[in-house]
């Protein structure tokens, strides 16, 4: 059976599922897995990358590609951060 035949196999399995303590158990393993992703993605940043990030930081702000907290802000309000 691939991926795809599986995936396609529990997702008709959890649409028929009627079973309150399966359905909590089943939501309770997806948040797990979603938080365990998250922490292996973390990775701590090492010296040398965090010092070409400031150095890369103060070139944009040195030739003003800077933003200030308000034009952000609004940015973040209208969904378009970049």
């Amino acid at each position: 059976m691939s991926v795809a035949e599986i995936k396609l196999d529990l997702i008709t399995w959890l649409s028929k599922l009627e079973d309150t303590k399966a359905i909590d158990d089943i939501a309770q393993i997806k948040k797990q897995f979603i938080e365990d992703q998250y922490h292996k993605s973390l990775k701590p940043m090492s010296m040398d990358e965090l010092r070409d990030s400031l150095a890369e930081a103060e070139v944009d702000y040195a030739n003003g590609r800077i933003v200030s907290q308000e034009e952000l802000e609004e940015r973040i309000k209208k969904g378009k951060i970049l």
